[in-house]
């Protein structure tokens, strides 16, 4: 006999919606931010036709009567010819590594119609952003989610440690007790599973917060370097341009789009 009883042990049962911001507004031609890239996802719904934004592969519309996601890391421009109703969630999926994302996600992707929820009711936003994630997760074979999971459970004490810690030392030798291993073992395992080192993987973890922080908080720049383990604004700021492209100002002031 066949059974739809849900088992809790998948990768997707480890992650969860985080809202930053959710509103309703009008853009226009001004909504033209370049070279755009975030360690948060976004999610669009339209009223009409007019917007778009460009990516590598090319223009991709932002049609009406449909929602549009746009995966944390993907780099894009914006372009509206006129005046356009843009309902939009900026979200972070805790639990999806950057890795991952850019196995699974590397594009704008477009999701079947919701109703809006009120933008001031939080829990109707998470609802909605959870229920578009559960339509775009739908194209990834379960397969390939299980595999996911299989590989990232040896190293899931020291990724949830580096998560709760990222302002503080991370050392190699002790996030390999965390995960009951030897350094240099623990060292390939997560390179194996990540496919980078634990150092470059906590300092993409920390500029992905860093970026949060930028658009959607008003620390300064040195308190973000200095909560997030980075030796000085200086050292920060070299880290954040290398990997967004632009410093940490200009980030905070192009970001919310």
């Amino acid at each position: 006999m066949e059974s739809d009883r849900h088992r809790g042990d998948n990768l997707q049962d480890q992650l969860f919606v985080k809202v930053f911001t959710a509103a309703r507004v009008t853009i226009d031609p001004s909504w033209c931010s370049r070279d755009v890239c975030s360690g948060y996802w976004r999610l669009y719904r339209n009223g009409r036709d007019g917007a778009s934004v460009l990516w590598q592969g090319g223009e991709y519309r932002l049609t009406p009567r449909a929602l549009h996601v746009i995966p944390a890391w993907v780099r894009f421009s914006c372009l509206c010819r006129k005046p356009v109703d843009h309902f939009y969630v900026h979200f972070e999926l805790i639990g999806l590594t950057a890795v991952t994302v850019r196995r699974l996600f590397q594009k704008p992707m477009s999701l079947p119609d919701q109703s809006l929820p009120d933008p001031t009711n939080v829990f109707r936003v998470k609802a909605w952003v959870y229920e578009a994630m559960a339509e775009l997760f739908a194209t990834v074979p379960s397969q390939r989610w299980t595999e996911l999971h299989a590989a990232q459970t040896r190293i899931a004490p020291a990724l949830r440690y580096i998560e709760d810690h990222l302002g503080e030392s991370l050392t190699n030798a002790y996030l390999a007790t965390l995960c009951h291993c030897s350094e240099d073992h623990f060292i390939r395992l997560f390179r194996r599973t990540l496919g980078q080192p634990p150092a470059q993987y906590i300092l993409e973890r920390r500029i992905a917060a860093a970026t949060q922080r930028l658009a959607f908080g008003d620390e300064s720049i040195e308190q973000i370097a200095e909560t997030l383990g980075f030796a000085n604004r200086y050292h920060f700021t070299r880290m954040f341009t290398r990997r967004m492209g632009v410093g940490p100002a200009t980030y905070r002031q192009q970001a919310r789009v």
